[in-house]
């Protein structure tokens, strides 16, 4: 059974506290996000997330068969950051090298892609990461509402310290957020019943439905449960509607802290609860994207803080904060820039 070998995360160091976004437009927000810096994005952030994760797994990147990132935040519309990163790593050529774009389930996608080429004997092991830096604009939710973060697992069959159980993927014919190529920015229907009742609850429940199914459970029996978190109020609402107690959630929910971090949203949070899980828990993660969601069973094995190289934990990058004000905020986005000498 494949599993996890290791994981590793990124948060910058930055924080805008929402509600400075939104107040600058008459509106209100609460929470912070975590702010990249001029400097950084998501190849940076996929790169320190990801070296985390190698040197939790104890592998030497040699061993490395593949290695997929799930964004939506690529700053390129035809080229690939896997090799980039790659490169960066010290992964060999030979190394299946992919990027999964275009929807919030993309981190779910290459999640899945990693399992199937495992499976298929292709490779032994494989990295998988989720990292965003999403585009917005000035006065809009997402300019309140998205962070940046990035997440990455070492996958394989050997020294594994959380088995992953089993996948169910889930997608329709929906839209409820997107950015086309001649977009700065995102953009949805501005219709929040609509979109949660048939997009995001629903989905969500399907993919969940679709799991317990085929693994013979019941979202009761797990002892941790993280669903993607586009705000505060959405999780708890699809955590009722599979039959979730909120406070299974608390472990693996950070959109307060950090924001919303689209396809990285779930995978941070899933590393967030295995920094406290304890050996036999069990931890159900649900991603969505616009019309396309994932499920995955994961069962917590004895090796989870025990025999792994030290890194740098979720908790301790969420405390290394540096607040900024909304001007400095639209520095490092480049919405507002010094006139030429």
């Amino acid at each position: 059974m494949a599993g996890i070998i290791g994981y590793g995360v990124y948060i910058p160091k930055f924080r805008l506290k929402q509600e400075d976004a939104a107040k600058a437009w008459g509106g209100w927000s609460a929470g912070e996000k975590a702010v990249c810096a001029n400097d950084e994005d998501i190849i940076t952030m996929a790169a320190e997330a990801s070296q985390n994760a190698i040197t939790h797994a104890g592998v030497d990147p040699s061993e490395i068969g593949a290695i997929y990132i799930g964004t939506c935040s690529s700053p390129y519309i035809e080229q690939n950051v896997t090799p980039i990163l790659a490169e960066t790593l010290g992964l060999g050529p030979e190394t299946s090298m992919m990027d999964f774009c275009g929807s919030l389930n993309a981190g779910g996608m290459a999640l899945q892609a990693c399992l199937d080429a495992i499976a298929a004997k292709r490779i032994k092991c494989g990295i998988v990461i989720a990292s965003e830096k999403r585009a917005t604009t000035t006065a809009s939710a997402g300019e309140a509402g998205f962070g940046c973060g990035a997440a990455a697992f070492v996958i394989g069959t050997k020294d594994t310290i959380v088995d992953i159980e089993g996948i169910y993927n889930y997608s329709t014919l929906f839209l409820d957020r997107w950015r086309a190529v001649t977009d700065n920015f995102v953009s949805d229907h501005f219709d929040i019943i609509f979109d949660r009742e048939y997009g995001y609850e629903k989905h969500i429940a399907a993919a969940t439905k679709g799991l317990m199914k085929n693994l013979g459970k019941k979202p009761e029996e797990f002892t941790q449960v993280v669903l993607q978190q586009p705000d505060a109020r959405l999780p708890g609402i699809a955590a009722k509607a599979i039959g979730v107690k909120p406070d299974k959630m608390a472990l693996g929910t950070i959109v307060s802290t950090l924001g919303d971090l689209g396809s990285a949203s779930v995978f941070v949070g899933l590393a967030g609860v295995l920094d406290k899980a304890k050996a036999g828990d069990k931890v159900l993660a649900v991603t969505y994207g616009s019309g396309s969601s994932s499920a995955v069973s994961l069962a917590v094995g004895a090796g989870t803080a025990k025999g792994k190289k030290d890194v740098e934990n979720l908790e301790k990058y969420i405390k290394r904060k540096q607040y900024i004000d909304y001007v400095t905020y639209l520095k490092f986005t480049g919405t507002i820039k010094r006139a030429p000498y």
